[in-house]
């Protein structure tokens, strides 16, 4: 297919994505009016919960038709760029923290996305087909991608997104928040390029956006208030919503691993030659 052609149809899915999102971004009514920063707080949860699986749904389909074009990092992305319109729709941690949110439903509801991106992730890939400069091991084959050492790989490098919103996120705009998501997102990926250079990403679109529940328990062990937001004393990994964290991982990973290419290039001919 030309390129011209594949880069259109990429655009169309982005387009289409994005209204699919900002669509499902009315039932996520907050409980001090508007549009809340939270799905599990929000005033209908169960309403909100469903809106956001089917966002979720509805950009996977897309991903699927642009992966058959391009790759299943590109249809990730788009699911990511669903979340996206979403989240720029909702409100940020300000309204979280002056309504008084709940930091333990927050960590469920990280846990919670990270599952259902898992099985956006899983479809994908699953009728894309897996990445091609993702290069084999020396048994000719990738490792598998859901064995314990794999996972536990996966999160740890995962957790690399925490720093990077710790130091990126100096304030709770929204543009700023996501913007540092998609930053760890970039990281993370090269780090699996580098680490797990024979391993499919399938759980690692989706670990980023688990590890935000560890950032939410150390923002919490540091103390989460209204006054502290104010006085700008509050942990930096509270800012980006459960969302924002999605939304961002999501956009940023095929970025990282894209540029993280010649990484896995460079261990597989290391580990070759010591071979």
């Amino acid at each position: 297919m030309a390129e011209w052609l594949r880069t259109a149809l990429f655009i169309v899915a982005l387009a289409f994505s994005a209204l699919i999102g900002a669509i499902g971004a009315q039932w996520m009514g907050g409980p001090r009016g508007g549009l809340g920063p939270s799905i599990l707080e929000a005033i209908d949860p169960v309403s909100a919960s469903m809106a956001v699986i089917g966002i979720i749904a509805i950009a996977t389909i897309f991903g699927i038709f642009i992966g058959k074009v391009s790759s299943a990092a590109s249809g990730m992305f788009v699911v990511g760029f669903a979340l996206f319109a979403l989240s720029m729709r909702t409100q940020g941690v300000s309204e979280f923290i002056f309504y008084g949110g709940n930091t333990t439903i927050l960590m469920e509801e990280a846990f919670g996305l990270s599952l259902i991106l898992l099985c956006s992730s899983i479809l994908i890939f699953r009728f894309v087909g897996p990445l091609k400069d993702v290069p084999p091991n020396k048994n000719k084959c990738w490792c598998a991608p859901f064995s314990l050492r794999s996972i536990a790989m996966t999160l740890l490098i995962s957790l690399a997104i925490l720093p990077i919103i710790w130091l990126v996120a100096v304030t709770s705009s929204k543009g700023q928040v996501i913007g540092s998501a998609v930053v760890g997102g970039i990281v993370v990926a090269c780090l699996a390029r580098k680490w797990t250079p024979h391993l499919q990403p399938i759980v690692l679109f989706a670990a980023p956006t688990a590890m935000a529940a560890v950032g939410y328990a150390i923002a919490a062990s540091m103390g989460i208030s209204d006054i502290a937001f104010t006085q700008n004393t509050i942990s930096p990994l509270i800012f980006p919503m459960p969302l924002e964290y999605a939304a961002g991982s999501l956009m940023g990973i095929p970025i990282g691993l894209s540029w993280g290419t010649s990484l896995a290039k460079k261990v597989t001919s290391v580990s070759m030659t010591k071979v």
